[in-house]
């Protein structure tokens, strides 16, 4: 056991959200239900572990249960532990803390450490820059006021609006250049074949990072369009990255077949969210094919894998509303209908393939 709650005798209240869950922080927020729950205590077992495993109990748990206030703890534990250690161990825990609790003196605090430390190796100068690089993504995203689109008042035409999505960001180039440093640091990581498993857990984080900025705030189609830009980027070098002695790499890695397909389908998901905010900015059909290129033709390559046909179909649907030709647009339609098709049959019990099939008109068995 992990954890227990000690109770409190006030009422429950609404979930707390996560930057009010750091029980070392004054929370000030009325409604917030941790409070209500009391604190969180550690089981002993747990409390007699070293700093290395909390950090890695709290990432299980973020994958398992979780429970905020519990992973949380966990990592504020793990931190205290840490003490006065200046490492990159110590330094990602401030940094993962701050990225799933959206609290910037934490994010400040791994990038001032890491800036300290001896980086004689290249694989450490590839995860104390990748560490810079997101703590500056997400200090640019919790500096601005509102991530949605702009509403627009009655009188505005639908026009207006889609010029409204594809407006210049406040601060934006903060943000193009953390993103170039983190795409530099994968592939700094990437070239060191000492880095393997570090540059694996690193690829997987950053994607799970970038997804996390898209669920918990309402991005603007812009922000969407710049982040997973890089995602698509970071998706493209580690496939090619595979490709090259992948069975000597996957075996050093000592992660499993199921783990790097889950992988995979992330990193689909990421091409196709960044060709639906590319649909949205307007951005040319012709640019917008170049881009997407190598993932159509690798899901076109896979045509007995359900995930990957009904992917493929997503993104042509996608582009389908880019073309201005009409016939090219039929032809993009009638190729996603088809591969849902085959996507049905290879997975009939999908609610996902058939709700869409339905909206397309298509009846099935």
């Amino acid at each position: 056991m992990i954890m227990k709650h000690v109770k409190s005798s006030s009422a429950p209240k609404r979930a707390r959200t996560s930057r009010e869950c750091n029980t070392n922080h004054e929370c000030t927020d009325d409604s917030c239900s941790c409070c209500g729950d009391g604190p969180v205590q550690l089981d002993d077992q747990v409390l007699s572990q070293p700093a290395r495993t909390l950090l890695a109990l709290a990432l299980e748990e973020i994958e398992s249960t979780g429970d905020r206030a519990v992973v949380i703890k966990l990592f504020e534990t793990a931190i205290e532990k840490f003490g006065n250690e200046n490492s990159l161990e110590h330094a990602w825990a401030l940094l993962r803390l701050a990225e799933y609790a959206e609290f910037m003196e934490y994010a400040e605090k791994a990038t001032y450490m890491v800036r300290g430390l001896n980086t004689a190796g290249e694989m450490e100068k590839g995860l104390c820059g990748l560490l810079e690089a997101r703590a500056q993504v997400l200090s640019f995203c919790l500096e601005q006021s509102n991530w949605r689109d702009p509403v627009p008042d009655d009188g505005d035409s639908d026009d207006d609006v889609g010029e409204d999505t594809s407006k210049p960001i406040a601060g934006e180039q903060k943000l193009v250049d953390g993103l170039a440093q983190l795409v530099a640091a994968h592939s700094l990581l990437s070239a060191q074949p000492s880095a393997v498993p570090s540059f694996i857990d690193a690829y997987r984080g950053t994607l799970t990072f970038l997804f996390a900025r898209r669920e918990a705030h309402a991005l603007s189609n812009r922000m969407l369009l710049i982040l997973f830009d890089a995602a698509v980027t970071l998706v493209y070098e580690h496939e090619g990255w595979l490709a090259t002695s992948s069975s000597e790499k996957a075996i050093s890695s000592n992660t499993g077949i199921d783990s790097e397909d889950d992988t995979r389908k992330v990193a689909h998901q990421a091409t196709l969210v960044w060709a639906m905010a590319a649909a949205e900015c307007s951005v040319d059909s012709a640019a917008a094919e170049a881009r997407l290129e190598p993932i159509v033709k690798y899901l076109a390559s896979q045509p007995n894998d359900a995930e990957c046909c009904k992917l493929y179909a997503q993104l042509l649907l996608v582009l389908c509303g880019c073309y201005e030709d009409e016939e090219k647009a039929m032809d993009a339609y009638d190729l996603a209908t088809s591969k849902l098709a085959q996507a049905h049959k290879l997975s009939p019990n999908d609610p996902e393939i058939k709700s869409q099939l339905a909206d397309m008109g298509q009846t099935f068995d």
